[in-house]
């Protein structure tokens, strides 16, 4: 499985990332039916070692288990 990082934003502004294994037009369909930007990939920004928990875990970024459903709050 290929690990895909999109930059995303949400209606307000702020940016984050969210880490899957997802292919990508699943991962942007994804975030933006939860209401975020899908701003740009930056899979070439990291090692073939990373993997979606760690990035979650040591980074913070949000995976398709934790990325809050902003299209709610619009």
């Amino acid at each position: 499985m290929t690990l895909n990082v999109l930059l995303i934003a949400d209606p307000y502004g702020a940016c984050g990332h969210i880490a899957s294994t997802k292919d990508r037009d699943s991962l942007v369909d994804f975030v933006e039916d939860r209401g975020f930007e899908a701003v740009e990939f930056q899979n070439e920004d990291y090692d073939p070692e990373d993997t979606v928990s760690k990035l979650s875990q040591e980074y913070g970024y949000f995976t398709v288990k934790d990325l809050p459903d902003m299209s709610e709050e619009l």
